[in-house]
């Protein structure tokens, strides 16, 4: 039994929504603890508590996230989600529900939103957050495409850098936090690639979508090529092209 009675000064818009996450999370709960649950040999990885010691790897960029848990199949997760998820990811301290909320809404954010989403969080990746405040459980080992990325530009392997940059971190994210994350990820490849000195490697990034629009970087490489190299000459169509869309 689920009771939600109380003073009707206390409903907010998000009450009902609260109430349907609790029907869905209680069922679930009643749905797995049984030992038919225990003896499935193929349990989703939302139903698993993880283990002492579990890995979370983020699927964040492009615009299709997903979630994996110890190397099980790969869970979607919406958009909203991962930039929680994103957020969690990127300040070991943690966030409170009305810190997030703010992040993510501005000023008309609701904590009470963010707890929902917790609560769907869990429900499909099991206990990865803990409360107060929301951060990483003790002992889940966190990692992303984009820690990756950053990895492999700390190490001064540019090519692998640019091999594992697809698309940009949660790009159809409108959000500013992960928009400045996108931002300062973006820029790093940009800027070491362009310093790099490495013609192929600024051909490949201008050729990118994240490139395209590097202006820096195409100078660059008519710096290191001349009007005379192929590689340049593409570069500067592609350039041509962005420009007229920008104008028409």
């Amino acid at each position: 039994m689920l009771d939600v009675s109380g003073p009707i000064d206390t409903v907010t818009p998000d009450s009902l929504r609260m109430v349907r996450c609790g029907v869905r999370l209680a069922e679930e709960l009643l749905r797995t603890a049984g030992p038919t649950a225990a003896l499935s040999p193929r349990a989703a990885v939302g139903h698993s508590r993880p283990s002492t010691a579990s890995t979370l790897f983020l699927r964040l960029l492009g615009d299709k996230p997903t979630a994996e848990l110890d190397g099980n199949r790969g869970v979607h997760i919406t958009l909203p989600r991962a930039e929680i998820l994103a957020l969690l990811a990127s300040r070991t301290q943690g966030w409170s529900a009305e810190e997030l909320a703010y992040q993510l809404h501005g000023e008309d954010g609701a904590a009470a939103t963010i707890r929902t989403e917790m609560h769907r969080i869990r429900a499909v990746l099991g206990a990865v957050v803990e409360p107060n405040p929301y951060r990483f459980a003790a002992g889940v080992t966190v990692v992303s495409d984009a820690d990756a990325v950053a990895g492999y530009l700390r190490a001064g392997r540019l090519g692998e850098a640019l091999a594992a940059y697809p698309a940009r971190l949660l790009n159809r994210s409108t959000n500013l936090a992960v928009e400045l994350m996108r931002d300062e990820l973006n820029e790093a490849v940009a800027a070491s690639v362009r310093s790099s000195g490495d013609a192929d490697l600024i051909s490949r990034w201008c050729a990118s979508d994240m490139g395209s629009g590097d202006m820096a970087a195409a100078s660059v490489l008519a710096r290191l090529t001349g009007p005379g190299d192929a590689r340049f000459q593409l570069v500067r169509a592609r350039m041509e092209r962005i420009d007229r869309e920008l104008r028409a």
